[in-house]
């Protein structure tokens, strides 16, 4: 009999489970601050003119934006001085009102941006390629942007050509367009900062239906509130959107 219990048990978690799933179309989560954010009305706005998609998740007193430049498949980066792609969350618990944006602020530099303004002259790499990682174990001073402290180890080719960086040290004072130059070869390498600690993330569209849109996001965003009652900077991660309609923006 006893197992004959477990076995019902069993049974009854795999069905609500299976219920859950099928319950949670669309589906909108994420894990903010280490708390679950489940939206409970889900939409996707496009626009006709632009072709941009703005993601809604409403809950009880909080609610999470994600824009985006476009609504094609693909990655997209937040915290950038690519204004149409940000996001942003509102929460009103007990009567206190914040929000968070993924707005351009100054800090520690998180990412630098995948391309190189220059690749510069006679630079030797830092970094080799291991079973399709790069492990690096030099890094450069650089100079230029509105902070300090930051160091990369670059990514050269034969030529003496940087073709990459990576971040050795973040520096603090820092903000997303910074343009920086990395010394040593000619001094002539150079590359922007894509995004700070404070305001950085990634919204990725893997489906899109024309319908419906699915995908998955992280962010860190900005207290732009003014509200000492909330801490600087919200944490979403382990986001994800599963075929949310697509509906033409109003």
């Amino acid at each position: 009999m006893k197992k004959i219990a477990s076995l019902i048990a069993v049974l009854v978690l795999f069905s609500s489970c299976q219920e859950d799933v099928k319950f949670n179309n669309p589906g909108f989560q994420a894990y903010r601050d280490g708390f679950l954010f489940r939206g409970i009305d889900v939409k996707a706005y496009k626009s006709a003119s632009t072709g941009a998609l703005s993601l809604v998740a409403l809950a009880q007193d909080e609610e999470v934006t994600l824009d985006v430049a476009s609504a094609a498949k693909g990655t997209y980066y937040f915290g950038t001085t690519a204004l149409a792609t940000s996001a942003a969350y509102n929460s009103s618990f007990n009567n206190v009102n914040l929000t968070y944006e993924t707005v351009i602020v100054f800090g520690p530099v998180a990412n630098m941006s995948a391309g190189m303004t220059s690749g510069g002259t006679g630079y030797v790499s830092d970094c080799t390629l291991t079973g399709g990682q790069y492990t690096c174990t030099n890094s450069h001073q650089t100079t230029g942007g509105s902070g300090s402290g930051l160091s990369l180890s670059v990514i050269a080719n034969a030529s003496g050509v940087v073709t990459g960086v990576k971040v050795a040290s973040p520096g603090n004072g820092y903000k997303a367009g910074d343009l920086i130059t990395i010394t040593g070869g000619g001094n002539n390498a150079k590359v922007k900062v894509l995004n700070v600690e404070g305001s950085n993330g990634e919204i990725v569209i893997t489906e899109n239906t024309g319908d419906t849109v699915s995908g998955n996001f992280k962010f860190n965003a900005a207290n732009t509130s003014g509200n000492p009652d909330g801490g600087e900077l919200v944490n979403f991660q382990y986001g994800t959107f599963y075929k949310v309609p697509v509906l033409a923006a109003p």
